[in-house]
């Protein structure tokens, strides 16, 4: 399954765990029988958007193949806690928010246990009475770092058989390293759905090979070569070099906007590196 045939699956996969009801889970999920009967229970103390609260799970006990099992919850993780929801934020918080992890777990304990920031927040407002939050920056890492494993673990294939159209845009973006070395960063991306291709780390972008790099490991990843019909970037001598040698048939427009912003005489070059967003 390519990479939005997981997350549909996922997705799925908690709406039919959340639309269980209590004569679903009289169903034994070993051996498929129903003669179960409730085998006590236990408390969970998951901190949620609201605050701490108290779940009470339901244990059941087969009597056809004598297995125990708990009802769970599309709420919960297991072993965890703190919820699902908690979980999400603090990865959204980190990769979208651009936030270390110190100060996401700053910021999620501040909402949770309605402390230390939250009174910044709401200074007229009392403190709710309650246990305190105690989301450590080691605890959101450790989330990161199960993410991260289960990301690279699907990494093949997760490109495979997604719609793309035939044009795409592709530039460069420089950064300057440490000690003064500078590296360009190549990116291919979809004109029409926006799909964004692996990137390639390159040492220059004036030469052929970093983007013959870059288109080959876009076709690795699914990107039909036979398929292209235009490219548009800015004046990449590189670029050009490479499509006339493996992808004669493919048109190269330059880009529009780049043109407009150097015949007004405002901005870079017309060869500079720029967001491929315009491209």
């Amino acid at each position: 399954m390519n990479i939005i045939e997981r997350g549909r699956a996922f997705l799925q996969s908690l709406q039919v765990l959340a639309g269980r009801s209590a004569w679903d889970w009289k169903q034994c999920p070993t051996c498929g029988s129903r003669l179960t009967i409730k085998n006590g229970g236990y408390l969970r103390q998951p901190w949620t958007f609201r605050g701490r609260e108290q779940v009470r799970v339901q244990r059941h006990l087969c009597r056809a193949c004598a297995k125990s099992y708990s009802e769970q919850s599309a709420l919960l993780v297991r072993g965890s806690w703190y919820a699902r929801e908690v979980h999400r934020s603090a990865v959204d918080h980190w990769q979208h928010g651009r936030m270390s992890l110190r100060r996401t777990a700053e910021f999620m304990r501040s909402w949770l246990g309605r402390q230390e920031r939250w009174r910044l927040w709401r200074p007229v407002a009392t403190a709710p009475p309650g246990e305190a939050c105690y989301l450590a920056a080691s605890t959101v890492h450790r989330w990161l770092d199960r993410a991260g494993v289960a990301a690279q673990a699907s990494v093949p294939g997760q490109l495979q058989d997604l719609a793309q159209s035939a044009e795409l845009g592709t530039d460069g973006l420089w950064a300057r390293l440490r000690g003064g070395a500078t590296r360009v960063v190549l990116l291919l991306a979809d004109s029409v759905t926006g799909l964004l291709w692996p990137p390639v780390v390159a040492a220059r972008e004036d030469q052929a090979a970093p983007w013959q790099r870059l288109f080959e490991r876009a076709r690795q990843a699914g990107l039909d070569w036979q398929g292209l019909r235009g490219v548009t970037s800015d004046g990449a001598q590189g670029l050009s070099a490479f499509l006339s040698q493996r992808l004669a048939w493919v048109q190269h427009q330059r880009c529009v906007w780049r043109l407009w912003r150097t015949l007004s005489g405002v901005g870079a070059p017309i060869d500079g590196a720029g967001d491929v967003s315009q491209a």
